[in-house]
């Protein structure tokens, strides 16, 4: 099932023939507890992923190319270091890395020990930067997404959208996943819900609408 909010507007002048501004919400299945990683050593890092949770997402009904997405999800984790999430296309491709080993600047970091509690957004219209929330309890709320960490320099904010931007319809129809794996092999945790967001608003209207012509 999917939600659409559409705004047009008609006449004075104005000419709408397609949606001004239409996004697609698609509520995320296969929730559940993330595995944790396999005990040993290295006891962190991203040599160390346990099985992955695979949250799909059932596309339908897109009938223009793809402008932007988000995706929220309600996590709870003891280690936010551990956690490594990625956003795919329907058949893994494009895809784009939420966040990764958070905190961690080499391969075998545990990054940083913040607690996830709650309802957790990742759009390229946010201000907070995910790894400057560094405090024990990460709040909830809108972040960017971020580089990879378990490397160095890692962590900076990127834009989600970059790599989905202009897919066809034809394409971004299908099971989109969100993918957790666990690089830690003390903390859990569980995604609890997740929603999917594509913004498929016609480019002609992207920038306003246009004047009718006599």
């Amino acid at each position: 099932m999917r939600s659409t909010a559409i705004l047009a507007l008609l006449g004075l002048g104005l000419v709408a023939s397609s949606p001004v501004f239409a996004v697609e919400s698609f509520p995320g299945t296969n929730t559940g507890a993330i595995s944790d990683a396999p005990s040993g050593s290295p006891s962190c890092g991203v040599n160390n992923l346990g099985p992955p949770r695979v949250v799909n997402f059932d596309v339908n009904g897109m009938v223009f190319g793809v402008v932007a997405v988000s995706v929220s999800m309600n996590l709870v984790h003891s280690w936010r270091g551990d956690l490594v999430v990625k956003l795919a296309a329907p058949g893994g491709s494009p895809s784009q890395i939420i966040f990764s080993h958070t905190g961690s600047n080499v391969p075998n970091g545990c990054g940083h020990n913040g607690v996830l509690n709650g309802l957790y957004t990742f759009e390229d219209t946010a201000d907070r930067d995910w790894w400057g929330s560094a405090f024990p309890t990460i709040p909830v709320g809108s972040y960017r997404a971020s580089a990879p960490g378990g490397a160095d320099p890692g962590g900076g904010a990127v834009l989600l959208s970059t790599n989905f931007r202009n897919l066809a319809p034809e394409l971004a129809n299908g099971t989109w996943t969100l993918t957790f794996w666990d690089a830690g092999d003390a903390g859990t945790g569980s995604v609890n819900a997740a929603t999917l967001y594509i913004d498929q608003s016609d480019l002609i209207f992207r920038d306003g609408f246009q004047t009718a012509t006599p």
